[in-house]
């Protein structure tokens, strides 16, 4: 299988290393010199990376093609673009519909959407996948696992929910700078707090049949100290300002996919 990139940032970068350390039957990746930085260390990494210049080059030479630029240069980008039917493309542009890809490349080829993020490189995260084509579903299990959206609004969903990264390092920043304050040192709370998180994240992908609230049973006792601060942040309305964040995320994908 040959795949070919068209913009190689960190997102391409993250999964062309996952799958070039994975087991998936990668014979070449074509991927766009822009950016230089990423495309030239990339080639440099992996005899099996080749840098061209020629976009249109990349999609006539690759079986499966990544369309990774950023959204607002996308339409100028992919309108001097041919794409024959016969090919396979995954779109990891934010908020632009397939449709709008179709027209821009003229073509009716098989169109995926994707949200990878960062772990991918190393096997550890779940990729959302629209519509969800077979192939392309294959693909993202070699990198941590993909889970396919029925609907649009489904997948737009997973892209909210993506939005809680900076999220989670700010509570394990905020938690951190508590514990400095009262006598604990600043590298021994981050790793503290890191491996708490870590052993949490596994035991929750090791109970694929617990939902969260029979995960929260399990690690409070009644009473104690995890359901205080559990309830507390319940009660400051932690839980209303994530549905708030969340449901304005997921409004302005919306708006932004209008316009597009």
């Amino acid at each position: 299988m040959k795949l070919g990139f068209i913009g190689t940032g960190a997102i391409s970068d993250a999964v062309i290393r996952g799958l070039l350390t994975s087991d998936y039957p990668v014979t070449e990746v074509i991927v766009s010199r822009r950016s230089p930085h990423i495309s030239e260390k990339l080639a440099a990494d992996f005899d099996r990376v080749r840098v061209e210049d020629d976009n249109q080059a990349i999609i006539d030479q690759a079986d499966m093609i990544f369309l990774a630029v950023l959204p607002q240069l996308s339409e100028e980008i992919l309108s001097k673009l041919q794409v024959s039917d016969d090919k396979k493309l995954v779109s990891l542009i934010a908020t632009i519909p397939i449709s709008d890809l179709k027209t821009w490349l003229k073509t009716n080829a098989q169109i995926d959407r994707a949200i990878p993020l960062p772990p991918v490189e190393h096997h550890r995260c779940v990729t959302a996948v629209y519509p969800g084509s077979s192939d392309v579903m294959a693909l993202f299990e070699k990198l941590g696992g993909a889970v396919a959206a029925e609907t649009i609004d489904a997948f737009d969903g997973y892209a909210t929910g993506s939005a809680l990264m900076a999220t989670y390092f700010t509570v394990l920043d905020q938690s951190a700078k508590w514990m400095v304050a009262h006598g604990t040192d600043e590298g021994d709370a981050r790793r503290y707090l890191a491996a708490l998180f870590s052993g949490l994240a596994e035991n929750t992908d090791k109970s694929p049949d617990q939902s969260f609230a029979d995960l929260y049973k399990g690690h409070i006792t009644a009473g104690g100290l995890n359901e205080q601060v559990a309830q507390t942040f319940l009660r400051e309305k932690g839980g209303a300002a994530i549905h708030t964040a969340l449901d304005e995320v997921f409004a302005r994908i919306k708006a932004a996919s209008k316009k597009s």
